[in-house]
Parts: structure tokens; sequence; C-alpha cells
């Protein structure tokens, strides 16, 4: 397994090596996520990553949109939160660096970096990689190959 290398299957499972750096930056920002995310069911919350990741399901309906959220939204946020959570966890747990996911982890895995992205994109004010030059941009477009990386490795099996 190579030092930033992309997700690789072996002996069943799907692994990669992160790096110090990398670890630390993931655990920062899924750690504040799962903080966003906690906040959810307060209605006076107006936070732009709360309305990119529990969108309206019914823009210009708003009668429509509130019986949605009511019905989904504590249960969306959690979803949320423990994928960001599990990352976490399997960073701190992964003994040198190396995380080994199955199948089913795997998935939380990537809508977790899924969620990371936008939540990254909307705090920096950007909506595509091309406008992004910053060391923020450079992030995201890491975390954008690290979820491809995984998914292939999944789409793959």
């Amino acid at each position: 397994m190579r030092i930033l290398g992309e997700f690789q299957r072996k002996d069943g499972a799907v692994e990669r090596r992160f790096t110090g750096a990398e670890r630390k930056m993931i655990r920062n920002l899924a750690t504040g996520l799962a903080d966003v995310m906690a906040t959810a069911d307060d209605p006076g919350d107006d936070d732009p990553v709360l309305r990119r990741l529990l969108p309206d399901a019914v823009p210009g309906d708003e009668e429509a949109s509130a019986e949605f959220r009511a019905a989904t939204r504590e249960r969306l946020a959690a979803s949320k939160a423990e994928g960001a959570q599990r990352v976490v966890a399997d960073l701190e747990a992964a003994p040198g660096g190396v995380v080994r996911l199955d199948d089913e982890v795997a998935v939380v895995w990537a809508k977790a970096l899924g969620d990371l992205r936008i939540a990254l994109a909307e705090r920096v004010g950007f909506d595509n990689v091309q406008k992004a030059t910053s060391p923020q941009g450079l992030m995201y477009a890491w975390l954008t190959w690290l979820q491809g990386s995984l998914v292939e490795v999944l789409d793959a099996s």
C-alpha cells in the first residue's frame, strides 16, 4: 500500500494508508460536520451547511417542505453525523494509519466523504474545483479524488 495512494482491495477488505496530516484534516472536518448536524433540529439555525446537506424537499412550498423536514430531518442529520463519527473512529483506530473497511462500512465512508466535500465547499464559498486554488480548494479536490477512489474500488467488486 502506498502512502497517499488510492483505496485498494486487499484480502477482501478495502484499505488505504492515511498520513497523520490526512487523518487530522479529515478528523477536523468530520467532527465539525457532526457538530453542525447536532444543531439540525433548531428551527432558528440557518447554517448554510445545513441548508445544503438537508435541503427543502419542495422548494417554494414551505408547507410541504416543513412536513418533509418534520418527518425526516432528525433521522437524516443523525445518519450524517454517525457517518462522520464513524470515519473519525476508524481513522483513530487505524494501526499505522491503515484503515481497513468491509464493503458496508466503505459505503458509509463514501457518503461521509461526500458530505465533507459539500460542507467544505459551502463554508469556503465555492461551487466547483476550478474556482478553488486556495488550500481549502486543494483539500476539496483531494477529498473528491479520495471519494472517487473509494467508489471505484466498491464499483469493481
